[in-house]
Formats: structure tokens, C-alpha cells, sequence
């Protein structure tokens, strides 16, 4: 039942997340983008995103995501780094000299353009040209996405990214979405599940973004086996879901995994009792939800668990499972397959 889940002090959480986070997360500070992201999307999924915050509230966080924009420079030499950055560490994106603190990357870009949908604004400000000729600048010949240019880091996190980035601004000119397909069934393991790359470990959180960026481009049906897929998915549900075989359960993928069973057709098939007590275990008496019975909340996995929740209980908004979006705001956006 609804009211299971003290929906107050989570509503409080949230509140608390987006103006100051503890002293433990400062470490945090330079993802604030994320976070607050995250804490967006943990109060639409109570249902209680209008009414948590007030509309100077509103204009000022979409005031603070649009100063974090980086544009093209004159001279045309940073089109790989627009988009968004990840916060103001480093204070204002103008006046800031430090340039690894200045340039975007595509986990905060969709961010930034996921927070500004939920918060209402039009994205009238976005400078849509030049975030997908990033993106064009940062898909790899392998099919996959670096974060921002520079970096050896690749993986479908980023491919994931740039299908939501194309999907809310309803642009999809910036994606090969064959190479990506390509690498995403090439990161099928003989367990059926997936990895960050060809031939290495299944993963819960690989396996979402590879199964939410097949759904954002309309694909799913090139997993080579979809039913053996589902059924390593439904092998991670024990008390909760595992992130990978042989590990505890961790709130976090009740989103993770639960949001691509849901993908993959397998929601019957799973306890929905158990997963969502398990789920109630972890909440903090103080608000907000840890990733273990009597672990410290945060953001990610408060959010991410009340998400996973929803699914189960009629009483609370529905999410869509690809996007983090309330389904009806989901299935409005432009580039929505």
C-alpha cells in the first residue's frame, strides 16, 4: 500500500537534497547536475513535484541548469564540448578558467534537458544544434559514446545518454543508431545478459542502458535473444534485485533491472511483494531510501528505488521505464519511437 511509504520525509529528502547535501557527499559537488536531477525525478515519482516546490523555486533552478550551458566559441573550436557541464564547482561557466571544469558531457547534458522537462520549462533556451553536433563529435567508430572529448572512457552509459538527449529534444541526426546497435548486441554475453563491453561481466546497470537506449531507438528486437535476456534479468531478483551475479541485492536496481524487465515483457513474472518489501527496508527513518537495510540514503538510490517501487504499486505516478519521466510527459516528448 501506498502508505507504506513515508511519503513526507522522502518529500523532505528531496527538498533538502536540492538546496544542501551533507558534508559526506561533497566529494559529490562536481555531479550536482545529476544529483539534482535525481531529486527531481524522486518527487515525481511520489506525485508530489508541483506541489514540493514553488514557482520562484522552479525559476531559479532552471536559471541555475541554463548558466551551466556551454555554447560554441567564435572561433568554432569547441563543438565536441557543448551541451551541459556537470555544476559551478568552479564557479560561473563565463568567468571560469579551468577548462576541465568548463566543458559538458552527455551525462549531464541529459540531465540538465531531463531536470528542465521536469521542472516545466520548454527548453526554448537549449541550443539544440550545437548539442547534437556534439554528439556527432563524440560517437566512437565502435558504435559506442565517450562522456566529453579527451577521455579513453567509453561505454553504453553514454550511449544511453545521447538516445535520451536525442529523444527529448526530438532530433535524432546526432546518433549512427546502426553503429550503436551494433555495439550494444555485441556486448550480449552467453548468459544472455550484458556488459560495458564485448566479452566482459554482465551488469545490471549495463543492462539497462543498453535495453532503454534498443527501446529509445525503437530497436529491442535486436537483442539476439530477448527471452534469455529477461530470464538473467529475473535470475537478479532474490530479496531485492543484484546488480550482478552473486552479490547482495541493492536497491538501485529496482530501477536497474526492474525497469528492464519491465522493457522486456517480464512483469508478471517477478515477486512483486518481495522486491517491494524489500525496498521499504531500506528507507531512512529521516527520509530518503539507502541501498541496504541501515545504510546512509542519497539521492541515486532513493530516487531510483521509489522509481523501482512504482512499478508495483498502482498508488504511486508510473514511470517510464526509459526515460525517468512520468509516462504521460514521456510519451509527449518530440523524439519519443
Amino acid at each position: 500500500m501506498a502508505g507504506d511509504l513515508a511519503v513526507d520525509k522522502h518529500v523532505r529528502y528531496f527538498r533538502y537534497a536540492l538546496n544542501m547535501l551533507p558534508s559526506s557527499m561533497a566529494q559529490l559537488d562536481a555531479t550536482r547536475m545529476t544529483l539534482g536531477h535525481l531529486s527531481l525525478v524522486g518527487l515525481a515519482a511520489l506525485g508530489q513535484l508541483d506541489s514540493a516546490l514553488t514557482a520562484d523555486e522552479r525559476a531559479g533552478m532552471v536559471e541555475w541548469i541554463y548558466a551551466q550551458q556551454v555554447q560554441p566559441a567564435a572561433a568554432g573550436d569547441n563543438a565536441a564540448y557543448c551541451g551541459f557541464r556537470g555544476g559551478s564547482l568552479f564557479g560561473p561557466h563565463k568567468a571560469c578558467t579551468y577548462a576541465a571544469s568548463n566543458m559538458a558531457n552527455v551525462a549531464a547534458t541529459y540531465s540538465a534537458l531531463a531536470a528542465l522537462v521536469l521542472l516545466g520549462d520548454d527548453l526554448g533556451r537549449v541550443n539544440r544544434r550545437a548539442i547534437v553536433g556534439a554528439l556527432r563529435h563524440l560517437q566512437l567508430a565502435s558504435g559506442t559514446f565517450a562522456p566529453h572529448p579527451g577521455t579513453t572512457e567509453s561505454d553504453p552509459r553514454f550511449i544511453y545518454c545521447a538516445c535520451a538527449i536525442s529523444t527529448i529534444l526530438g532530433d535524432w541526426s546526432g546518433v549512427d543508431r546502426d553503429r550503436a546497435t551494433a555495439y550494444i548486441a555485441s556486448c550480449v554475453g552467453i548468459d544472455g545478459g550484458l556488459s560495458q563491453a564485448p566479452l566482459q561481466e554482465s551488469h545490471g546497470g549495463h543492462l539497462y542502458c543498453c535495453v532503454a537506449s534498443l527501446q529509445l531507438m525503437g530497436r529491442l528486437d535486436a537483442l539476439p535473444d530477448r527471452e534469455r535476456t529477461l530470464r538473467w534479468a529475473l535470475m537478479r531478483a532474490g530479496k531485492g534485485y543484484q546488480g550482478r551475479a552473486n552479490k547482495p541485492s541493492d536497491v538501485c536496481y529496482s530501477f536497474w533491472v526492474g525497469a528492464s524487465v519491465e522493457m522486456l515483457g517480464g512483469h508478471a513474472m517477478v515477486d512483486a511483494d518481495a522486491l517491494a518489501g524489500f525496498t521499504l527496508e531500506c528507507e531512512s527513518p529521516y527520509g530518503g531510501v539507502s541501498k541496504c537495510p541501515g545504510a546512509t540514503p542519497d539521492p541515486l538510490h532513493s530516487a531510483l528505488g521509489i522509481v523501482g517501487l512504482g512499478f508495483f504499486r498502482p498508488e504511486l505516478p508510473r514511470m517510464s521505464p526509459a526515460l525517468l519521466l512520468p509516462e504521460p510527459l514521456a510519451e509527449r516528448l518530440p523524439g519519443a519511437q
